[in-house]
């Protein structure tokens, strides 16, 4: 079938080898999902979720569906082969490209990057309105939905080439939980955070080449990829190595960190720790979160405690 055959089809900005990775036990198409502005969940078809009829296509065609699909096949066997055998060691170089190649495309092409995306520039539009009393020439902020969504699509192979060069140049470790404590993922699962950077209360501290940034993505119940910037690492060689001096202590944490980075051995995370990467794929998600189990609880908390979690990260003007 060619690609103006599959236009107007049900197309999804979350890939279904991905949440196949978060299926419910001995039911491989089923998951259960939860609204974030309904305050509900419920169970679902893997088919039915983080999609949307038409969602890439471009002048009646589905050639950019076809290209997602395309790299979706190309990073599955790789995706697969991780959450097996729960290890990165053995991963090529090729295949490290390949999945960091998927990350980016994860970050740009979903609906919540496409919202984040319409509101920065709806932003700065009220900002620059409000301070100037007038848009600059050339600025265009009532240019309708129809024509901000193609120009989004078409961005998606520029931010693409400017992203991959910034996961390439960060540590790659796998976290591991156990069926007890399970990862879910979101419609936008690709969550940022930066423990160790504060920042300046100017500028953000979540950009991807941000000292400090840690960028993960869930690829199953019980494994999450984690791309981290490589001072995170310097830090714990340097601890490690004041302790050694000090009379040959050992930091577990840092011990177990750089072994996972330097031998792709999976970092086993507690509950806790769990929890906290959980409460990442809520905030990051524009609206559903995915999980192996009707365990929602923290994601109902926080959106009721928190009514602009609601929706997907949006961008703050000072």
């Amino acid at each position: 079938m060619g690609t103006q055959g599959t236009a107007n089809t049900n197309q999804h900005y979350v890939p279904q080898m991905l949440l196949r990775g978060f299926a419910v036990a001995n039911q491989p198409e089923q998951v259960w999902a939860f609204d974030k502005q309904a305050g509900r969940s419920f169970p679902t078809a893997i088919r039915n979720i983080a999609a949307e009829r038409g969602y890439y296509d471009l002048n009646g065609s589905a050639a950019l569906d076809a290209a997602m699909n395309e790299a979706d096949g190309l990073a599955s066997p790789i995706i697969n082969e991780i959450r097996r055998r729960r290890s990165l060691s053995g991963i090529t170089a090729d295949a490290r490209l390949t999945l960091a190649g998927f990350v980016v495309l994860q970050i740009l092409r979903t609906r919540g990057f496409q919202e984040h995306m319409r509101h920065m520039e709806q932003t700065m539009v009220n900002a620059v309105t409000e301070r100037f009393g007038q848009m600059p020439e050339g600025w265009r902020p009532d240019v309708q939905p129809e024509v901000a969504r193609e120009e989004y699509l078409h961005s998606i192979p520029t931010f693409t080439r400017d992203f991959l060069p910034h996961l390439l140049d960060k540590d790659l470790l796998l976290f591991r939980t156990g069926t007890d404590h399970p990862f879910c993922i979101s419609d936008h699962p690709v969550a940022l955070n930066n423990t160790n950077n504060p920042g300046d209360g100017i500028r953000g501290t979540l950009g991807l080449a941000v000292r400090g940034i840690e960028i993960y993505l869930p690829i199953s119940s019980e494994v999450t990829l984690a791309y981290i910037c490589p001072s995170v690492g310097e830090q714990y060689e340097k601890f490690s190595s004041q302790l050694k001096l000090l009379g040959g202590f050992v930091n577990e944490d840092a011990y177990y960190y750089l072994q996972s980075r330097d031998t792709g051995k999976a970092l086993r995370i507690g509950a806790e720790n769990v929890r906290f990467q959980n409460s990442l794929q809520i905030l990051h998600a524009e609206r559903f979160l995915i999980s192996s189990v009707n365990a929602f609880e923290d994601a109902l908390d926080i959106v009721e405690t928190h009514p602009e979690a609601r929706f997907g990260h949006r961008v703050k003007v000072m």
